[in-house]
């Protein structure tokens, strides 16, 4: 569409006034022809990734709530899944557009595990026993939430296991111990590792469950070492030449039992293992994509074209930040690849910032995680991305705010307790500011904003811009991390788009709110201080 300058504008209406006295039509003096100096601008037809999905984790912790009365985990699920609104307008649940299940390895069968006694709820049981049978009866938690997930709409799933099975390990546990450095799974039971996670994903997909990947490996960068009796979950190192080797194996395992789902390779403990580093368990999209590496795994028929990514730790200052972000974009195009973040919670003390941590509110952790997600999706084109985890238990500090979607509390402290009791957070309605409104098959489209460059925007004000182009609904993301409110203007409103009546829903998380439904004028849009807001409208 032409694009007239602002300095054209003026002398276009006057002469419209002198030669078309008499048409009342359009009139001048209506706000919408005032155009802004400085204005932010949409450019809808500049696009990047097409979203895939918001999704969150159930990791250890689903199988517990799933077991509670119906009453009590079904309002949890409401929460996580629905897309229903109050009779205000104010959304009811997040929608989630992805759920996130773990393949349990078995701890929660052991008479010993190696747990310690506190960690029990990160016990998980296992479908399969050392003899050959399968129970499904087995995770009966995670089972509800699935179930539970997909009742309210949600059309895509993903699994991953931390180990495997722990009569298939190297030492009878589902973590490392000094004697293990590597993969903790005997070299002849990687068949058995293979045929088990193709026996799982197929008996989900029977039941008409659409998972689009698994992941038989997770931050196989980590020693996850523990002493026998101590340790808090389980997991296991593995070199990408043993990574490769397996993927093979479990890649011909699901042709043989025609598992639809993808295998997804590599999962990485943070962003930079992905594409720098020496050791022999990082740089692993060129190791597993470059066709002259000799752990290729490429051209397999059955691996996923997704390639996740933990953000964890990747965000001590912003350049470094924003570089990480850049560079995994730049290594996944030139293999064709996109990017899932797949894990993120506010571990380490970046998000402290400097800062006295007695002074902040919740709203102070969610800015936080949105700026984390703004910064994967419009720096690291992330697709996909999803929370770790959507339920947590720790009361210790300020982890409520931190690692939970939804905080609960059993009310005993082992694994026969029968209720409990939970509470949202208000991470968990930020991420409904992304989740809820941008939808999977949105594109995102660019936006320019002159107050700010990449890094100041990051620190101060963010916005990022998405379209849904079978029906021209546009949202639009903003996180204001300062303290004053700011007016929003639009530079090509009428001379590139227009929105149906000049008005926009906007769904606010504030420290008071947690995504309020309100209306705004186009010419009328003010983000307050210290919140996350997206607006809605219909392109005219």
């Amino acid at each position: 569409m032409f694009k007239f300058s602002k300095y054209f504008l003026p002398f276009l209406f006057v002469t419209l006034l002198v030669g078309c006295s008499s048409d009342s039509a359009t009139d001048p003096d209506d706000p919408k022809f005032n155009v802004p100096e400085e204005g932010i601008t949409l450019n809808l037809n500049t696009t990047f990734q097409v979203i895939d999905h918001f999704g969150a984790s159930g990791g250890f912790q689903d199988q517990w709530v799933g077991k509670w009365p119906e009453a009590t985990k079904n309002q949890v699920a409401e929460l996580f899944f629905s897309t229903e609104t109050d009779p205000q307008g104010n959304p009811e649940g997040i929608g989630l557009s992805l759920w996130r299940t773990i393949i349990g390895d078995g701890a929660a069968d052991q008479v010993n595990s190696g747990f310690s006694a506190s960690n029990w709820f990160r016990e998980t049981e296992c479908y399969l026993d050392a003899s050959g049978n399968y129970d499904w009866t087995k995770q009966a938690g995670e089972q509800w939430f699935l179930s539970k997930a997909k009742e309210y709409g949600v059309n895509k799933f993903t699994a991953w296991a931390t180990a495997p099975p722990y009569f298939m390990s190297k030492n009878g546990y589902v973590f490392s111990t000094p004697d293990v450095p590597t993969f903790n799974c005997e070299p002849d039971k990687y068949d058995d590792y293979a045929n088990f996670l193709a026996d799982v994903v197929k008996r989900y997909e029977g039941q008409g469950y659409n998972f689009v990947t698994v992941c038989p490996f997770n931050e196989t960068q980590y020693e996850w070492n523990a002493e026998v009796g101590s340790a808090q979950q389980s997991g296991t190192r593995a070199t990408n030449a043993e990574v490769a080797t397996v993927t093979r194996i479990i890649d011909d395992v699901f042709t043989q039992k025609g598992v639809n789902a993808k295998i997804m390779i590599p999962e990485a403990a943070q962003l930079k293992y992905l594409f720098e580093g020496s050791s022999n368990t990082v740089n692993q999209v060129n190791t597993f994509f470059n066709s002259s590496s000799p752990n290729y795994i490429g051209d397999l028929p059955n691996l996923s074209k997704y390639i996740a990514g933990h953000s964890y730790f990747s965000n001590g200052s912003t350049n470094e930040s924003l570089r990480q972000r850049k560079s995994l974009n730049t290594t996944l195009k030139s293999f064709g690849l996109e990017y899932w973040q797949t894990e993120y919670s506010l571990l380490g003390t970046a998000y402290q910032q400097g800062k006295n941590i007695s002074t902040f509110t919740e709203i102070d952790y969610a800015l936080w995680m949105s700026r984390i997600i703004h910064t994967d999706l419009v720096f690291g084109n992330a697709t996909g991305w999803s929370f770790w985890t959507a339920l947590n238990r720790s009361t210790f500090g300020d982890h409520p705010f931190r690692f939970n979607l939804v905080l609960y509390q059993p009310n005993a402290n082992n694994p026969s307790h029968t209720d409990g009791t939970f509470e949202d957070n208000k991470l968990l309605w930020a991420l409904g500011n992304f989740s809820r409104f941008v939808r999977p098959g949105m594109v995102r489209f660019d936006i320019n904003d002159p107050d700010y460059n990449d890094n100041t925007s990051v620190e101060n004000f963010m916005i990022s811009g998405y379209r849904n182009t079978s029906n021209n609904e546009i949202v639009i993301v903003c996180i204001n991390n300062t303290d004053n409110s700011r007016a929003i203007s639009f530079d090509n409103y009428v001379t590139d788009f227009e929105v149906e009546n000049d008005r926009f829903e906007s769904y606010t998380t504030s420290s008071g709110s947690n995504l309020r439904k309100s209306t705004m004028q186009f010419d009328a849009i003010s983000i307050p201080s210290k919140s996350i807001v997206t607006l809605k409208a219909i392109i005219k």
